[in-house]
This record gives structure tokens, sequence and C-alpha cells, in this order.
């Protein structure tokens, strides 16, 4: 625990949630500039720039929920098995939620390169 500890654990916290920022105001952006739906978004979801844009949103918003959670875990779960057990169990959901997101996008990346959809 000692990496994400004290005040390297805020700032890491900081960095994420002005990335996770970053990758919003993109969103609202092409949004409001007229997104042309579903067809758009894919194209988007499916170039390399946008897969990568959207595997660094999600890797951030896993950091800064972690790190969230884990303060919460620490602050109120007092049994030290119990709060490892809590700990491990977030980080490895929170690691798959991040597998799922990169493997969609590169079996979605593969159907468009394919000629598939």
């Amino acid at each position: 625990m000692r990496l994400f500890a004290g005040q390297s654990a805020w700032v890491v916290q900081r960095l994420s949630a002005l990335v996770l920022l970053f990758v919003l105001l993109l969103g609202v952006g092409k949004l409001l500039l007229g997104a042309g739906g579903y067809a758009a978004w894919h194209a988007l979801a499916t170039s390399t720039h946008g897969a990568v844009l959207i595997v660094v949103g999600f890797a951030a918003l896993a950091v800064h929920a972690f790190i969230g959670a884990r303060d919460v875990v620490l602050d109120y779960v007092h049994a030290p098995g119990l709060r490892i057990a809590l700990l491990a169990l977030l980080g490895t959901l929170l690691l798959g939620v991040l597998t799922r997101v990169v493997l969609t996008l590169a079996a979605a990346g593969a159907a468009s390169a394919l000629g598939g959809a």
C-alpha cells in the first residue's frame, strides 16, 4: 500500500481526474459538433486514436476508483484480513473491466479491418 500512500495517492487521483475530464470534454465536444449517430461513434471507437483514448479513459477511471475506494476501505474496515480481501477484490474487478474494454475494442477493430461490422 506504500505505492498509493499519502500525498502520492492524492496526486495520482487528481491526475486521473484531469484525464477523465479531458476525455469527457472531448466526448461532449464531439456531441456538440454533431457526432452523426451510431456509425460515427463506431468509426471513432474502432479507429486507433479513438480506441487508445477510450482505453486511457477507462484506465484513469479504474485508478481513480481504486484510490477513492481504497481510502474508504482503509478508513472504515479495521480488520487487516478483510481489508486486504476487499482491496484485492476491488482491484481484480477493476482490472477485469479494463481488460474487457481492451478486448472489446480489439475485437471491434479487427472486425472493422476485415470488413465486418
